[in-house]
Order: C-alpha cells, then sequence, then structure tokens
C-alpha cells in the first residue's frame, strides 16, 4: 500500500472527526444550523479523505484540507437555511491567509501570498458589485465569503481563480436544470449559492488538471 493511500485512509476518521466539531460549533453559533448526528461526519471523512489522496506529496495539502473544511461546515448552514453565518466567513478570511503563508513558507515557490491577498480582494469586489447590482442573483454572504476562496485560489494562479468560480458557476447551472427537469424547482427559485462556490473551489485546489486544461487550452 503506497504512502497516498495509508495518508487518505488516516484522513477518514480525522475528517469525520472534523465534521463533528463543525457540527458542534454549528448548533452553538446564533445563526448556525442544527444538524442531526451522522450527517456531516460521513461527508467531512470523504472529503478529507479524497482531498488528502490528490494533494498527498504536494503543496497544495493545506489549501485543499483547508478548502474541504470550509466547504463541509459553511455548505451546511447555506442549504438549510440559505446563510453564510458571519460568524464563520470573518474568521475564515485571517485563516486562509495564514493557510496561505504557512504554505509558502513550507513550500517556496508554489505560489505568491500578494496574489492571494489581490485575488481575494478583486473576486469579492465583482462580487459584491453583482450582489449590488442584482441582489437576487448573489447574496452578501457570498461576497465575504469569496475573500477567502479568492485567497486560497489566487495563491496557485490567477487562472486557478477563473477557474474555480467558472466552476460554481457550471455546477450552479447543471443543479438547477436537472431540478428544473425533476420538477423539484421552479424558474426563479431560491438556490443556495455558497455551496457551489465552495465547491468549485475545493475541486480547482483538489484536481490541478482542470487549471492545465484551461492553459493548454487558450
Amino acid at each position: 500500500m503506497t504512502a497516498t493511500w495509508i495518508a487518505a485512509l488516516v484522513a477518514l476518521p480525522v475528517g469525520a472527526a472534523v465534521g463533528a466539531a463543525s457540527r458542534l460549533l454549528l448548533a452553538r453559533l446564533g445563526r448556525g444550523a442544527s444538524i442531526r448526528p451522522g450527517l456531516l461526519e460521513p461527508v467531512a471523512a470523504v472529503v478529507w479523505s479524497a482531498g488528502t489522496a490528490s494533494a498527498w506529496g504536494s503543496p497544495r495539502i493545506g489549501l485543499v484540507i483547508w478548502a474541504g473544511a470550509l466547504l463541509v461546515a459553511l455548505s451546511a448552514v447555506d442549504l438549510l437555511h440559505h446563510r453564510l453565518p458571519d460568524a464563520l466567513t470573518y474568521p475564515a478570511m485571517p485563516l486562509s491567509m495564514l493557510v496561505v503563508v504557512l504554505t509558502q513558507v513550507f513550500a517556496p515557490g508554489s505560489g505568491s501570498w500578494w496574489r492571494a491577498v489581490l485575488a481575494g480582494a478583486v473576486l469579492s469586489a465583482l462580487f459584491g458589485l453583482l450582489a449590488f447590482v442584482v441582489p437576487a442573483a448573489m447574496g452578501w454572504g457570498d461576497v465575504k465569503l469569496m475573500v477567502s476562496l479568492g485567497i486560497l485560489l489566487g495563491y496557485l494562479s490567477w487562472v486557478s481563480a477563473v477557474v474555480g468560480v467558472a466552476a460554481a458557476f457550471v455546477l450552479g447551472a447543471i443543479v438547477s436544470v436537472a431540478g428544473m427537469v425533476l420538477g423539484r424547482l421552479r424558474s426563479g427559485s431560491p438556490i443556495p449559492f455558497g455551496p457551489f462556490l465552495l465547491l468549485g473551489t475545493w475541486v480547482t485546489l483538489a484536481v490541478p488538471a482542470l487549471t492545465d486544461a484551461v492553459v493548454h487550452g487558450i
């Protein structure tokens, strides 16, 4: 058994513990969510294990693991209540920057912290403009979330930032169309966009081949 598979197996119980901790944290937040045991734990276990397997031995490992933690906790609230609590999105900003700085310290040349800061500012500004012009299309919780996601994606490259956002819109469109075809959604039905932003970011960080495909396709 290779080191990658061993790490992925170890990540399963660690991820489950992170899922349990996220569930308890969300229950304590004033605008969090009450989630029954047994839901977040297996999801977090799979996300952490898959992320570890995809990035093991790469400087991306910290980015992927942290993005996975955000994916599980924030998506749970947004899917249930259509909101992204400030109690999570605000602390995520400095913590995401810390992950980026530590990545650069332990793996010099793996990315750029200043580009991470700039990407976080640019993406959140663009999403803020969209939320201001078309409030029904974008919430301010998504705008705040994009600071952290922009930092993580921008650390790797501008192309990664573009791919992560594009992936979110593609995933959102697919789910919307599928929901309407199945009769679960109607035209204009509100859909939480946070989970798509989080999943698009996680996939982009975990599967660099997506970014490479875009670069080679240009």
